[in-house]
């Protein structure tokens, strides 16, 4: 008779007794995994941990017996990661949402739960491939791990917080981002901890712990090198863009009519006083963040108070609200000198900020943070020049790369991200916020300019490098001298997210050759049986 296919789950020979481990240890193990994790993120900065901190988890998913146990050990590192790293969403719920402070803990740990399903999903199938071939299983560790953030980010749509985050700020790993995004590198550190679960596992064996260590050196070298590798050519010669960076620290929330009429105030004032600085020979534009104090273009003449600034011949680019049907658009709307008005409508809604996640199919109705609002329908870039166009993003949507590279497509050379961290408070969250555009700076090859209400505002270079920063919670101007990207597209624009592609038919396939050596077991089994064997 037929008999399934055997190896051992880590790939080493098998010993014939077996160590009895405590019942909790693989659950403690995929906590570790969500500890180091937590670490390697701000508010802790212990950016290397990520390259170690799903070794704990692997070793859970490949000694444990059952499918079932692997999968629920995913679901708990991801779920106390995602909670570690975003419990400060809490504060908009208790501070401006008046949600009892157990009720906000309470949903931000069931959204937890919900966006560490693809993590579950990574453990499933880590442990489903080690069953069938140790070996193959081993090798598809970054593609399992690859596959679950593009699932998470770009179909679940909350790519909120990937593992390439960590290390947003370390320059060699983050640079290969170039070639296949963020989720390249994400893959890149999950290859180490893998090669270090394996050797850890092999510990006995020196060819199997050189074999693992070495496999993770490579994977934190070879794609770094090759990125390096290819030198971006110097820009053209289009004239440099004068940016004045307004953070204003508006309210939040529901504040009396006076607070924000001296916000408005102290908005123009900025503005002007970074008018004064700026050459009136470049060209200049004039940014204002994402805030409660956005213009409403419900009210006639809203604009009216940028004319001073337009006046002066300066651009003028503001976050805005738009009635649309029976709702309304965050929209960016840029004001040209000459009258020309151009916008852009948030395509990428924040989940519980801006609407429910499938709301229509709920019994009952959610209350959102803020007004539910209306995606935009088109992604197009607002243009200064002809030579010279701005991709926006608003808040949230700088965690999308696919959004970012349909605007170097459609010729954005420089990209803007209008933002509202106020709603954060005093947590890491805006400094988690702005390590996603980090890469959108190296995947795109263009400066980015992040201009927030109440910080943290920044520079960033087309390398991802921070040229300047306007701390939280100051009211603040810069002059900003920015570059425009050249021409030419990174390989990340031209080719997308073909790795994360290939990732996904990686364990797709290998998902479909699991099924089928099941299949092909269970029919010889019943043939057999039925012959009377």
């Amino acid at each position: 008779m037929a008999s399934p296919p055997k190896t051992g789950a880590a790939g080493l020979p098998a010993t014939p007794r077996r160590v009895q481990r405590p019942v909790l240890y693989p659950w403690g193990l995929a906590a570790a995994t969500a500890g180091l994790s937590i670490l390697a993120f701000p508010p802790f900065n212990l950016t290397w941990l990520a390259t170690v901190a799903l070794a704990p988890l692997l070793w859970a998913v490949v000694a444990v017996e059952r499918a079932r146990t692997a999968t629920l050990l995913g679901w708990l590192a991801g779920a106390l990661f995602y909670y570690g790293t975003s419990w400060w969403a809490t504060h908009s719920l208790i501070a401006y949402g008046r949600i009892p402070t157990l009720i906000a803990h309470l949903l931000i740990i069931v959204a937890a739960w919900m966006a560490a399903l693809p993590t579950a999903l990574f453990a499933w199938g880590v442990h489903l491939t080690m069953r069938q071939s140790a070996t193959l299983g081993w090798w598809l560790v970054p593609a399992w791990w690859c596959a679950g953030e593009y699932v998470r980010g770009e179909v679940l749509a909350f790519g909120w917080n990937p593992l390439a985050n960590a290390v947003a700020f370390e320059p060699w790993l983050a640079h290969a981002a170039i070639l296949g995004g963020q989720y390249l590198v994400s893959a890149m550190l999950a290859a180490v901890a893998a090669g270090i679960a394996y050797a850890g596992r092999a510990w006995r064996r020196v060819r199997g712990v050189a074999a693992g260590l070495a496999a993770g050196a490579l994977a934190l070298v070879i794609p770094p090198a090759i990125a390096a590798a290819l030198t971006r050519p110097a820009s053209e010669a289009l004239p440099a863009l004068t940016v004045v960076a307004v953070q204003p620290c508006a309210p939040q929330g529901a504040a009396p009519a006076s607070e924000y009429a001296r916000a408005n105030a102290r908005q123009r004032a900025l503005a002007v006083e970074g008018l004064r600085q700026a050459s009136p020979a470049t060209l200049r534009l004039v940014v204002f963040p994402e805030s409660q104090i956005a213009l409403d273009l419900s009210v006639p003449d809203a604009e009216t108070a940028l004319l001073p600034l337009l006046g002066d011949g300066a651009y003028v680019l503001t976050n805005a609200t738009r009635p649309v049907g029976d709702g309304f658009a965050n929209a960016a709307v840029l004001y040209a000198p000459n009258g020309r008005v151009s916008e852009y409508q948030k395509t990428r809604l924040m989940p519980f900020g801006e609407y429910v996640p499938f709301g229509r199919y709920l019994p009952i109705t959610l209350p959102t943070l803020a007004t539910e609002a209306m995606p935009g329908t088109t992604i197009e870039t607002l243009p200064l020049t002809p030579d010279l166009r701005l991709g926006i993003s608003i808040c949230f949507e700088s965690a999308f790369p696919s959004l970012h590279r349909a605007f170097r497509q459609q010729g954005a050379n420089i990209l803007v991200n209008l933002a509202n961290d106020g709603w954060f408070g005093p947590t890491p969250g805006s400094e988690q916020h702005l390590r996603h555009l980090v890469y959108r700076a190296i995947e795109t090859g263009c400066p980015v300019v992040r201009v927030t209400n109440d910080g943290v505002s920044a520079l960033l270079d087309t390398d991802g490098r921070l040229r300047d920063v306007i701390p939280k919670e100051q009211p603040d101007v810069r002059v900003w001298t920015v570059t425009p990207a050249s021409p030419e597209l990174t390989p990340y624009i031209i080719v997308g997210d073909l790795f994360a592609w290939g990732c996904l038919a990686a364990v797709g396939g290998a998902w479909l050759w699991i099924l089928w050596r099941r299949i092909r077991f269970y029919t010889e089994a019943i043939t057999d049986l039925v012959a009377g064997e």
